[in-house]
């Protein structure tokens, strides 16, 4: 039968008193309640411990077992979305989580079926109940009462709490399960807002980081390099104006420009705009580049091109440009060359970008890939951005090389190169 939402298989178990209860049943009485109380109180407080929700579901399954005359309880939680109950906790007779029960289709077994219809299920008579189907067991436990409730938020299932007992349960102590029942429901939900909070706090982080450290890139691969060709051609500049004003005039035109163009491209970096080319001309973007980053310096420098060349995509030629841009820059600074070579490769599946020096050189951190020395690190996350790999080899007094190699698209532009050397 159907009572006030909640079905009852069979209650012939309750006993009616036909007399005064005895001092002593009275007495009892109040100290079940008094527990029933303490356990709601118990569970309340532990629903707002900084744990797992696992671990918390479990320390109420404990005290319930621990404080109502039950021979086991269990929770199983179905997350949004799903239609699978997962068993979290499990106190009393048996404590494994593992086993037929663990994962219980929404409708299956009784559980199953309280989940699907929200409603409470309760029997004091389990033996011969068609929905407890291994009736073996509940003969060799002695099982008498059966206590099943829907956990529901705002209508909404998230799991089932059960309890069996070998006694009949009584009309107030169901009444606690069934409060119970609420509050595991409202702390499991907490606990779910709290841990997507989390989760939103920290991808927010991540994002944060990511943008901080895009914008440090970008400050670093960018707007320095330019301050230091910039700082370079004002150092060439000052033997000019004392001996030759009237060719300063040129000069500073080409300072103004290099100082506009940062400009421009650090407003572009701070909203991550900056594109060097949209054509996709590769060769174009990289020579212009070497250009203008040696722009003051007294380097020979020279640009070979080899295979048929091909567009590449803006990103990928934004990527290239960086870090070629770095590997000049720290020719220009650090290797104390005479020459640099550019060299492009095009293959048939990659393309190889090479920038060569007859510097000092160096001897690579191999245990880091030299990763952490010169703006390495920035080329190594420019080029993994786009799907490329950096390679460095160095050796004192040897010169450098470092290689960019970058995947191809399949289609080969009609265009052919050569040679192209600058000064």
């Amino acid at each position: 039968m159907r009572e006030a939402g909640i079905e009852h298989s069979n209650l012939a178990g309750y006993r009616v008193p036909d007399t005064v209860p005895s001092a002593n049943a009275v007495q009892e009485d109040a100290s079940r309640r008094n527990r029933e109380a303490a356990l709601r109180a118990e569970i309340n407080h532990l629903l707002v411990r900084p744990e797992s929700t696992r671990r918390l579901l479990q320390a109420c399954t404990d005290a319930i077992v621990n404080n109502l005359n039950v021979v086991f309880a269990r929770i199983w939680t179905l997350e949004r979305g799903h239609g699978i109950l997962e068993l979290q906790a499990s106190s009393g007779l048996y404590t494994a989580l593992h086993g037929k029960y663990s994962r219980i289709p929404v409708g299956h077994f009784k559980i199953g079926l309280i989940a699907q219809t929200r409603v409470p299920y309760l029997t004091n008579a389990v033996l011969g109940d068609p929905r407890i189907r291994d009736q073996e067991w509940v003969k060799r436990e002695g099982i008498v009462g059966f206590a099943g409730y829907p956990l529901l938020v705002d209508n909404r299932v998230i799991g089932v709490i059960a309890v069996f007992t070998r006694l009949p349960i009584g009309s107030e102590t169901l009444e606690t399960l069934g409060s119970i029942a609420g509050i595991v429901a409202q702390g499991i939900e907490r606990q779910r807002s709290q841990r997507e909070l989390r989760r939103a706090i920290k991808a927010n982080n991540e994002a944060v980081l990511r943008e901080r450290t895009r914008i440090a890139r970008e400050m670093h691969d960018g707007l320095l390099q330019n301050v230091t060709g910039i700082a370079l051609q004002l150092r060439a500049l000052l033997p000019r104006l004392r001996s030759a004003p009237e060719d300063s005039a040129t000069v500073l035109e080409r300072i103004l420009e290099l100082a506009e163009r940062t400009s421009t491209e650090a407003r572009l970096a701070v909203v991550g705009m900056r594109h060097f080319t949209e054509s996709g001309d590769m060769v174009k973007a990289l020579q212009g580049t070497v250009e203008r980053t040696l722009e003051g310096s007294e380097l020979a420098f020279s640009v070979n091109v080899r295979g048929r060349t091909r567009p590449m995509s803006p990103r990928v030629c934004d990527a290239a440009t960086l870090v070629v841009q770095q590997a000049i820059t720290n020719v220009v600074r650090h290797a104390q060359a005479r020459s640099v070579q550019l060299a492009m490769d095009f293959g048939v599946r990659r393309l190889r970008i090479s920038i060569r020096d007859d510097g000092r050189g160096f001897v690579p951190d191999h245990s880091t890939n030299g990763a952490t020395h010169f703006g390495l690190l920035g080329m190594h996350e420019r080029a993994r951005e786009v799907g490329a790999t950096v390679r460095v080899r160095s050796a004192l007094e040897r010169g450098t090389t470092v290689s960019l190699l970058v995947p191809c698209p399949a289609k080969v532009a009609p265009k052919a190169a050569g040679n192209s050397p600058k000064r």
